[in-house]
């Protein structure tokens, strides 16, 4: 069913659940995982004029990738990564409609009834609202 998984992830250590939520999709449906990481455009820091800046963050989100896909490779599951810049909720949407997906995968924050409004400015939840295709929200932990 899920044959192309997109896998959203930041620089944090935070997404094995999610990790491990798409291997093994991936595995049942001998499907591919891509690794997907969005460097954040910073506004009023525009790329061309800090290229030093975002060329280092994209060669750290380059390295952060190639560990996760080697997890994936030992586990035998086909694993491609991809940097790019810009808004990650929109960038993340964009390429996944480009990329003709048929699941994101996300890690999700976790919910706080102290503060039950809290995740809603969250990645996953925006991207979640508009995806071209299902959304698998994984809580953190």
């Amino acid at each position: 069913m899920f044959r192309k998984i997109l896998l959203a992830l930041d620089l944090t250590d935070k997404h094995d659940a999610a990790v491990r939520c798409a291997a093994d999709l991936a595995r049942q449906n001998q499907g591919t995982v891509i690794l997907l990481h969005v460097v954040e455009l910073i506004p009023g820091l525009e790329r061309a004029e800090e290229m030093p800046f975002y060329d280092r963050l994209e060669q750290l989100a380059r390295a952060h990738l190639a560990r996760t896909a080697v997890d994936l490779a030992r586990d035998k599951i086909d694993c491609r990564s991809h940097v790019i810049v810009g808004n990650r909720a929109p960038a993340t949407i964009a390429f996944a409609a480009e990329q003709g997906v048929d699941l994101i995968v996300l890690t999700s924050p976790p919910f706080h009834p102290e503060h039950p409004a809290s995740s809603l400015g969250s990645m996953a939840w925006k991207v979640s609202l508009v995806a071209p295709c299902p959304v698998l929200l994984v809580k953190n932990e």
